[in-house]
């Protein structure tokens, strides 16, 4: 079961609305079926101490699908802008962000520069290029105003199923969004339409896909203020339209190892970053054995946000004479970022931390994966304080702690190991 709090999307709620659910995977095999699904809109009446309105108006920075409905922008394929126009009498703006890595760029922390793509060629090892680095640029008018870096969410299959067998990754269900205040740049939107636009970087670009959309909260004030009154552009509030990006690497003489340093920061006056990415590959047994090194840390602070990513992950991939496969691997995460609820008026903390181990055995058509996990989450603001701490052995939980203390009655639920 998943629960969210869409109080932010109010403005949308008191009217009556299309509501479209997009299951956007591609499955095959014995995976193909139906989906049941039932969804349960709660309404609560509460007095609270923090009495910040939702927006106004809500304006999807999106990309019109099948028969008109909205969907996300596939980059770099799309040209994902939005013309839109502001009303006179708005009074803040807040732009969130949704990005995700998907096909070539699922992995995208693992991708290393081109010129190190064909490194283990004769042995047949093939590597995704473009490099590491990935951050999404937000553009008004061609200038660049924004810029997010996305967490490496990993998906229920991802790297090794058997990590995820009864317990996902952090994020996996609730993609996140990063969010920008486009508040400064009201003074330029007043006249006319304008155009956003979303942009991934890579180094210097990305393979495919990134899906991309956005929303635009906008919150009305009761005096509308002429076109004339516009102050003067801002420099502060627009960005190096890239980051500084540098990679260094060394190969073996005989083309069996290499490894990648990738940095990257920016210093703009509004928005700084701190990113390295460290990757070591390594073939033994005559390139039947492929070892994995990947370490990356993103350092970061925003407007509206701060906090840092941390991503380790060891690998052991061998390949038996009968084309059977053996991998076993190791993967630790760490979120950690506080945010100012510019939507509620509140800050918030979220930190969470995910380590796992796990076995993948492939033979033919047929295969096996189990893993162990631990997946560790709280969630701090003025309204609400949550933790849940969740072990699994194998494909069984064997502790699952939880407290939440919010809007309800105070709940504290710990399930003992059967």
């Amino acid at each position: 079961m998943i629960s969210k709090d869409i109080s932010a999307f109010k403005v949308l709620l008191q009217a009556q609305q299309t509501l479209v659910v997009d299951i956007g995977n591609y499955v095959v095999g014995p995976y193909n079926g139906s989906f049941n699904a039932t969804l349960t809109v709660s309404f609560y009446n509460l007095r609270s101490i923090h009495p910040q309105t939702a927006a106004d108006e809500i304006i999807p920075l999106s990309k019109c699908g099948h028969q008109g409905v909205p969907t996300y922008f596939n980059l770099p394929d799309d040209t994902a802008a939005t013309s839109i126009i502001i009303p006179s009498n708005a009074s803040r703006l807040v732009l969130d962000i949704l990005a995700s890595g998907n096909g070539e760029e699922e992995f995208w922390y693992s991708n290393i520069p081109d010129e190190y793509t064909d490194t283990f060629k004769n042995w047949n090892g093939a590597f995704l290029g473009q490099g590491s680095f990935r951050e999404v640029v937000v553009l008004l008018d061609d200038e660049a105003v924004g810029v997010a870096w996305p967490f490496e969410v990993v998906f229920t299959g991802g790297i090794c199923p058997g990590f995820w067998r009864r317990i996902v990754g952090h994020r996996t269900f609730d993609l996140p969004t990063y969010r920008i205040d486009m508040t400064p740049f009201i003074p330029k939107m007043r006249s006319g339409s304008h155009r956003i636009q979303f942009r991934v970087n890579g180094q210097p670009d990305t393979l495919q896909n990134w899906y991309v959309s956005g929303r635009l909260h906008i919150w009305f004030s009761n005096v509308t203020i002429p076109v004339g009154n516009s102050r003067p552009r801002e420099t502060a509030h627009y960005i190096s339209p890239t980051a500084t990006i540098e990679s260094q690497g060394q190969v073996s003489s005989g083309n069996t190892s290499f490894s990648v340093n990738t940095t990257a920061f920016r210093h703009d006056p509004l928005y700084s970053l701190e990113y390295n990415n460290v990757q070591s590959y390594r073939l033994q047994a005559n390139g039947s054995v492929g070892l994995q090194n990947i370490t990356q840390t993103t350092n970061f602070s925003s407007p509206l946000s701060r906090g840092h990513y941390r991503f380790a992950l060891k690998s052991s991939e061998e390949t038996y004479p009968n084309g059977s496969l053996y991998i076993q691997a190791s993967l630790s995460q760490l979120y950690h970022c506080n945010t100012s609820h510019i939507l509620h008026g509140y800050n918030v903390i979220e930190h969470a931390e995910v380590v796992t181990t796990g076995i993948l055995s492939i033979n033919g058509n047929s295969g096996w994966s189990l893993g162990n996990t631990s997946v560790k989450v709280s969630y701090k603001s003025p309204r609400r304080e949550y933790v849940r701490v969740v072990d699994v052995l194998g494909v069984q939980v064997v502790s699952d702690y939880e407290i939440d203390k919010s809007m309800g009655p105070f709940l504290q639920l710990q399930i003992p190991s059967p």
